[in-house]
């Protein structure tokens, strides 16, 4: 039996018709967005309908899906005025002029918010720290049992303007002696990220415990209780940083009141990706990138995962030479290792764009960048100078000692690009604004 079911795929009628949007006729799209705000005010106003009104809106919402499915747009037309006629006065007190401009508007969001990340702008969220302090990825850090949260004021204060969130994961008491049996990862609204932990109690009934916490934080940073055992596929699911996913895992017996993780999580820079701008100009030497890892071999995914989103710096353009020259420094990891400091060079030179001189430059938290050591594997190997082939970009973090980038697993092809990172739109505090 599976863990986790698609709420979506179980409640839509009918597939939405096949094509390229802006190959659909207008009575089309129009159809298609009155279905999705009809959706969206089901769902919203689910628990206020009476159950064979609801029952009436979801039957015509069927017919109208499978009529918009085979293009029959004569059924479609006939069906509108009846769908709209059924949702206005499936909510008991509401105004018919009320209920009308609730879909409209929704309908008006939709295609405005599909319209703006199809083809313009997309959202992204910073998980990791291998482009700090330029920007910055999710932290965490435990909080035990003796150490109190703020208050509620402060914490909502904290949310809005750091993005920093607290969380305290406790099996209920009143669950008895439970066994976990899996982790999961969803989205929320596409923004927010939760984790959910499946147990399994005496009776077979599936008990979750869910926390607004990625899941890769809570397993490396948050988890005080019993780690449960899972494979090493499993595991790299749990901390790859993908947006859904589930995951078995084998823990013990575990009674009710035990503390699983309690902590507070600074959430990652979220930055909009501009999608147009490759498409007019050539990509920028120093500017911040977004890319997709498809097809780069080195790269190791999770199984049943093709790709992810990264986001580095462009260091090198294709046909650039690059050098990273050892300077005689060291700095350090995370881990607490000595690493060599290397100065940047580009075709000979020094690197001058404002990015990387920043990070050259060793101050304000920058810590320069690192030369490889051991060599085996890396597509940049010591101090040896290195050309890119036509295609070719240089991704690198500005968090040098701890990213993972082209100087072990090689070029981005250009086929990948998405756009050049714009503005970080959340949280305020401290990157709010342009990126650089």
């Amino acid at each position: 039996m599976s863990l986790e079911t698609d709420s979506a795929a179980a409640t839509s009628p009918a597939s939405r018709p096949p094509g390229l949007p802006f190959l659909k006729p207008g009575w089309m799209k129009k159809a298609i967005n009155l279905s999705k705000g009809v959706s969206k005010f089901v769902q919203y106003n689910r628990d206020l309908m009476p159950p064979e009104k609801l029952q009436r809106v979801q039957a015509l919402h069927t017919r109208y899906e499978l009529a918009l499915r085979y293009r029959n747009r004569d059924e479609t037309d006939a069906l509108e005025k009846e769908l709209i006629a059924s949702c206005e006065g499936a909510v008991p007190n509401y105004k018919t002029s009320a209920v009308k401009e609730h879909i409209e508007v929704i309908v008006v969001a939709i295609v405005v918010a599909l319209g703006i990340r199809a083809y313009f702008l997309q959202p992204f969220k910073i998980p990791t720290a291998s482009m700090q302090p330029t920007l910055n990825g999710i932290t965490a850090q435990v909080m035990p049992d003796a150490e109190s949260f703020p208050n509620p004021v402060l914490r909502g204060l904290e949310y809005v303007t750091r993005g920093r969130n607290y969380v305290e994961m406790r099996v209920p008491q009143d669950w008895g002696t439970v066994r976990m049996v899996a982790i999961r990862q969803r989205s929320l609204l596409h923004f927010f990220t939760v984790t959910d932990l499946v147990f399994m109690d005496a009776t077979r009934r599936e008990r979750v415990l869910t926390g607004y916490v990625p899941a890769r934080q809570l397993w490396e940073n948050l988890w005080i209780g019993p780690l449960p055992a899972a494979s090493d596929n499993e595991k790299r699911v749990i901390v790859s940083g993908v947006e859904k996913f589930s995951v078995g895992v084998q823990g013990g017996p575990v009674e009710g009141g035990t503390l699983i993780a309690r902590g507070r999580i600074d959430t990652g820079d979220q930055v909009l990706v501009n999608k147009m701008a490759y498409h007019f100009r050539r990509p920028d030497r120093g500017e911040v990138f977004v890319f997709s890892t498809a097809g780069i071999k080195a790269i190791s995914t999770p199984e049943g995962v093709d790709s992810q989103h990264y986001i580095k710096r462009l260091t090198a353009l294709p046909g650039d030479r690059l050098q990273l020259k050892p300077t005689g420094e060291q700095t350090t990891n995370a881990s607490g290792n000595y690493l060599p400091v290397a100065a940047l060079k580009i075709n000979g030179e020094r690197a001058s764009e404002l990015g990387m001189s920043k990070v050259m430059g060793r101050e304000n938290g920058y810590k320069g960048y690192t030369s490889m050591t051991g060599g085996w594997g890396h597509f940049i190997k010591g101090d040896e100078e290195i050309k890119l082939d036509a295609g070719e970009y240089m991704a690198m973090g500005d968090n040098s000692p701890d990213s993972s980038d082209s100087r072990y697993w090689g070029p981005v092809p250009e086929r990948n690009l998405v756009g050049p990172a714009l503005f970080v739109y959340w949280p305020f505090l401290p990157h709010f604004g342009l990126i650089r």
